[in-house]
C-alpha cells in the first residue's frame, strides 16, 4: 500500500510546489562615441551665428534702402522729385522724413513724416513773375499728368486783381537770397492790410504716402526687396558654413 504524499499548500488551499524561480532578464550598457559629434556642435553653433548676422544685416539693409524704396513709389503717382523727399547735395533740407524702426524683423514699423509743402515743389510754372508786370495764369502738376490752375495776376487794376481786397493766389517774393532757394511762392491777399495774406500750401509727405493707391505699392515694394536682401543674406551666409 502506498503512503500518501503530503503537498505543500498555503493557506487558502494553493499548490505552492511547482512554483518557478523568477530571473532578472540581462543587460548591459555600451557608451557611443561619434567621432565627429564636436565638428557637428561647431557648425550648428556657426549656424546659429549666422543666423543672427543674417537677421542683423537684412534690418540694416531695410533701414539703408527704405526710404528709397518709398520716395520711388510716391513718385510714380505724384509729380515731385525723389531728391526732394530724401534730400540730396544739392536740395540738403528734404521736405520730409521716412524711416524704419525697430530692432526684430518682425517688429519693424515705416515713420514718416513733412509739412505742408507750396505748389512750387510740384513743377509750378511761371517760377516767378514775368518781367514787365505781365498777366500769367499760375498753374502746378500735382498728380502726374494733371496740371490745374492754381492762381492767377491780372497786371490791369480790376477786381479780383493784386490790388483787391482778396486776391487770387499771385507769386510773392520770400526774401531768400541765395540761389538755392525758392525766390517766389504763392501767396493770397485777404484783405486790404497788406500784411494780411496766406501761403498757399499744398500736400504733406504723409499725405501722398497714405493715399491708397501708393501705400499699396509701397507694400509691394517693401515686401519684394525685403525678401529679395534677406534671400541675399542667407545665402552669403550659407557659403560660409
Amino acid at each position: 500500500m502506498k503512503k500518501a504524499v503530503r503537498k505543500n499548500k498555503k493557506p487558502g488551499g494553493f499548490d505552492i510546489s511547482g512554483r518557478k524561480e523568477v530571473r532578472p532578464m540581462p543587460r548591459g550598457m555600451m557608451d557611443i562615441n561619434f567621432k565627429g559629434f564636436e565638428e557637428v556642435q561647431k557648425k550648428l553653433k556657426n549656424i546659429e551665428k549666422q543666423s543672427a548676422i543674417v537677421t542683423k544685416r537684412t534690418i540694416s539693409d531695410i533701414k539703408k534702402r527704405a526710404p528709397g524704396w518709398v520716395a520711388t513709389s510716391v513718385t510714380k503717382t505724384y509729380n515731385i522729385k525723389k531728391a526732394e523727399i530724401l534730400g540730396s547735395q544739392k536740395n540738403k533740407k528734404p521736405v520730409g522724413k521716412v524711416k524704419v524702426e525697430g530692432e526684430t524683423i518682425d517688429e519693424l514699423q515705416l515713420v514718416f513724416e513733412g509739412r505742408l509743402l507750396t505748389p512750387v515743389h510740384f513743377g509750378m510754372t511761371p517760377k516767378k513773375p514775368p518781367a514787365g508786370g505781365k498777366s500769367y495764369i499760375l498753374k502746378a502738376q500735382f498728380f502726374k499728368g494733371k496740371q490745374v490752375v492754381i492762381g492767377r495776376y491780372n497786371k490791369k487794376k480790376i477786381p479780383g486783381g493784386p490790388y483787391s481786397e482778396r486776391s487770387h493766389n499771385i507769386l510773392m517774393p520770400t526774401g531768400a537770397s541765395s540761389p538755392e532757394k525758392v525766390p517766389y511762392i504763392p501767396f493770397q491777399r485777404m484783405s486790404k492790410n497788406r500784411k494780411d495774406i496766406k501761403k498757399f500750401t499744398t500736400l504733406s509727405v504723409p499725405q501722398m504716402i497714405t493715399n491708397e493707391e501708393v501705400a499699396n505699392d509701397i507694400r509691394a515694394t517693401l515686401n519684394e526687396n525685403i525678401e529679395m536682401r534677406l534671400d541675399h543674406h542667407i545665402q552669403s551666409a550659407m557659403d560660409k558654413l
